[in-house]
């Protein structure tokens, strides 16, 4: 394209900036819908692009295009990730991770590029874009993000997943040398300290 041609696009408003790779792509085309977060934002986006998304899709089943969608359990981070997401997969496979996990590094066990920047966030993030992922039934994104967070408990001990995940240890000194004897065999059954049951359900 020449850069006239890319001037024009952009001045006519139909050529965008992927924030994840920052190469200029075109705008998907179709019906743009509007999206209610649980913190009173109101979104904008390509319901083509969106429609893999179950409670969007069924809402505009029995509504116009230009009725606002409330989606009661996703709040404004999280959703504007989804709209990256699905907007860059539209009409693509997604990308799969190989179970269970070989690796504590997410380049390792995941090859697409623009996936592991998008998945470089704090784990509370990962954690928020997880339920709503779950909530909209976006099972693609729901098991990536899933994986990314087993592989940040990879080999690491009970207090240092304590502090990655914000847990408060509530338990008293005693209570917790009784759990550590009583658990004492798993440190033989999971020499990595990653539980076989956890990778089990992401499979």
């Amino acid at each position: 394209m020449c850069i006239r041609d890319r001037y024009q696009r952009r001045v006519h408003g139909d050529y965008q900036e992927d924030t994840i790779s920052g190469k200029m792509v075109d705008k998907p085309a179709g019906i743009t819908i509007s999206m209610i977060t649980s913190d009173s934002y109101t979104l904008s986006a390509n319901f083509e692009a969106m429609k893999v998304c179950k409670p969007i899709e069924e809402f505009m089943k029995d509504n116009k295009s230009d009725v606002p969608i409330p989606l009661p359990k996703v709040r404004k981070p999280a959703l504007e990730k989804i709209i990256k997401f699905c907007e860059m997969f539209q009409n693509k496979s997604i990308p799969q991770i190989e179970k269970p996990l070989k690796s504590n590094k997410l380049d390792a066990v995941l090859k697409d590029e623009w996936l592991i920047k998008f998945l470089e966030m704090p784990v509370k993030e990962m954690y928020e874009l997880l339920m709503a992922s779950d909530y909209l039934v976006l099972k693609g994104l729901e098991e990536l993000v899933a994986c990314a967070i087993a592989i940040k408990m990879v080999s690491k001990s009970t207090e240092d997943i304590r502090k990655e995940f914000e847990i408060t240890n509530d338990l008293t000194p005693e209570e917790e040398k009784d759990i550590k004897e009583f658990f004492s065999w798993s440190e033989e059954v999971w020499p990595q300290r990653l539980p076989n049951s956890f990778i089990a359900t992401l499979e």
